[in-house]
Protein backbone atom coordinates (compact mmCIF):
# COMPACT_ATOMS: atom_id res chain seq x y z
CA UNK A 1 0.00 0.00 0.00
CA UNK A 2 1.22 3.57 -0.62
CA UNK A 3 1.18 6.30 1.73
CA UNK A 4 -2.15 7.46 1.10
CA UNK A 5 -3.78 3.68 1.19
CA UNK A 6 -4.19 3.10 -2.49
CA UNK A 7 -2.73 -0.24 -3.45
CA UNK A 8 -1.72 -1.92 -6.58
CA UNK A 9 -5.41 -3.16 -6.54
CA UNK A 10 -6.96 0.10 -6.40
CA UNK A 11 -4.74 1.25 -9.13
CA UNK A 12 -5.86 -1.68 -11.67
CA UNK A 13 -9.40 -1.03 -10.38
CA UNK A 14 -9.37 3.24 -11.79
CA UNK A 15 -7.72 2.43 -14.66
CA UNK A 16 -9.98 -0.16 -15.75
CA UNK A 17 -12.98 2.49 -14.88
CA UNK A 18 -11.34 4.19 -17.43
CA UNK A 19 -11.42 1.23 -20.42
CA UNK A 20 -8.23 0.33 -19.38
CA UNK A 21 -7.17 -3.19 -20.08
CA UNK A 22 -5.39 -4.20 -17.19
CA UNK A 23 -2.11 -6.88 -16.47
CA UNK A 24 -1.24 -6.62 -12.57
CA UNK A 25 1.96 -8.68 -11.50
CA UNK A 26 3.76 -8.43 -8.13
CA UNK A 27 7.14 -8.31 -9.19
CA UNK A 28 9.94 -7.60 -11.78
CA UNK A 29 10.60 -11.04 -13.11
CA UNK A 30 7.31 -12.09 -14.26
CA UNK A 31 6.80 -9.04 -15.99
CA UNK A 32 10.16 -9.98 -17.72
CA UNK A 33 8.87 -13.50 -17.86
CA UNK A 34 5.92 -12.32 -19.29
CA UNK A 35 7.01 -9.94 -22.21
CA UNK A 36 9.70 -13.13 -22.66
CA UNK A 37 7.20 -16.07 -23.77
CA UNK A 38 4.37 -13.91 -24.92
CA UNK A 39 5.82 -11.07 -26.81
CA UNK A 40 2.97 -9.01 -25.63
CA UNK A 41 2.21 -5.53 -26.47
CA UNK A 42 1.44 -2.67 -23.63
CA UNK A 43 0.45 0.37 -24.06
CA UNK A 44 1.78 1.68 -20.68
CA UNK A 45 3.92 -0.10 -18.02
CA UNK A 46 3.78 1.43 -14.43
CA UNK A 47 6.80 0.28 -12.55
CA UNK A 48 7.59 0.36 -8.67
CA UNK A 49 11.16 0.71 -7.86
CA UNK A 50 11.19 -1.57 -5.03
CA UNK A 51 9.55 -5.02 -5.53
CA UNK A 52 10.13 -8.33 -4.76
CA UNK A 53 12.36 -10.97 -7.26
CA UNK A 54 14.03 -8.10 -9.33
CA UNK A 55 13.21 -4.53 -8.22
CA UNK A 56 11.93 -1.88 -11.05
CA UNK A 57 15.56 -1.01 -11.94
CA UNK A 58 16.65 -4.21 -13.13
CA UNK A 59 13.45 -5.09 -14.71
CA UNK A 60 13.13 -1.72 -16.66
CA UNK A 61 17.15 -2.46 -17.63
CA UNK A 62 15.56 -6.05 -19.12
CA UNK A 63 12.90 -4.90 -20.68
CA UNK A 64 14.46 -1.80 -22.27
CA UNK A 65 17.41 -4.44 -23.65
CA UNK A 66 14.89 -6.48 -24.94
CA UNK A 67 14.11 -4.12 -27.52
CA UNK A 68 10.75 -2.98 -26.12
CA UNK A 69 9.04 0.19 -27.09
CA UNK A 70 6.37 0.84 -24.33
CA UNK A 71 6.11 3.49 -22.00
CA UNK A 72 7.54 3.20 -18.65
CA UNK A 73 6.43 4.75 -15.36
CA UNK A 74 8.58 4.43 -12.69
CA UNK A 75 6.79 4.45 -9.01
CA UNK A 76 8.90 5.98 -6.46
CA UNK A 77 8.94 6.01 -2.63
CA UNK A 78 9.53 9.35 -0.60
CA UNK A 79 12.53 7.27 0.62
CA UNK A 80 14.24 6.67 -2.46
CA UNK A 81 17.33 9.02 -2.54
CA UNK A 82 17.76 10.91 -5.28
CA UNK A 83 20.66 9.35 -6.93
CA UNK A 84 18.43 5.67 -7.24
CA UNK A 85 15.82 7.75 -8.70
CA UNK A 86 18.60 9.44 -11.11
CA UNK A 87 19.44 5.45 -11.73
CA UNK A 88 15.86 4.32 -12.34
CA UNK A 89 15.67 7.03 -15.14
CA UNK A 90 18.88 6.21 -16.79
CA UNK A 91 17.87 2.56 -17.49
CA UNK A 92 15.11 3.70 -19.37
CA UNK A 93 12.07 5.20 -17.48
CA UNK A 94 9.87 7.55 -19.82
CA UNK A 95 8.51 9.24 -16.44
CA UNK A 96 9.28 9.00 -13.32
CA UNK A 97 6.73 9.90 -10.13
CA UNK A 98 6.89 9.73 -6.43
CA UNK A 99 3.77 7.06 -5.09
CA UNK A 100 1.15 7.72 -4.04
CA UNK A 101 -0.25 8.52 -7.67
CA UNK A 102 -3.10 10.99 -8.05
CA UNK A 103 -5.85 10.62 -10.00
CA UNK A 104 -4.73 13.59 -11.95
CA UNK A 105 -1.47 11.51 -13.00
CA UNK A 106 -3.50 8.32 -13.98
CA UNK A 107 -6.01 10.53 -16.42
CA UNK A 108 -2.90 11.71 -18.09
CA UNK A 109 -1.84 7.84 -18.65
CA UNK A 110 -5.20 7.21 -20.11
CA UNK A 111 -4.70 10.25 -22.47
CA UNK A 112 -1.59 9.06 -23.65
CA UNK A 113 -2.79 5.46 -24.04
CA UNK A 114 -6.03 6.70 -25.74
CA UNK A 115 -3.79 8.64 -28.13
CA UNK A 116 -1.47 5.92 -28.98
CA UNK A 117 -4.87 3.48 -30.12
Amino acid sequence: HDSDGMSQTAYILYLQKCGVEILGVRNGKTAVKIHNITQMCFDLILMSIVMPDMDGIQATKKLTSMGITTIIVGMTTLNDNEEYCKEFMEVGLDECYEKALTMQIFQRFVEKISIKI
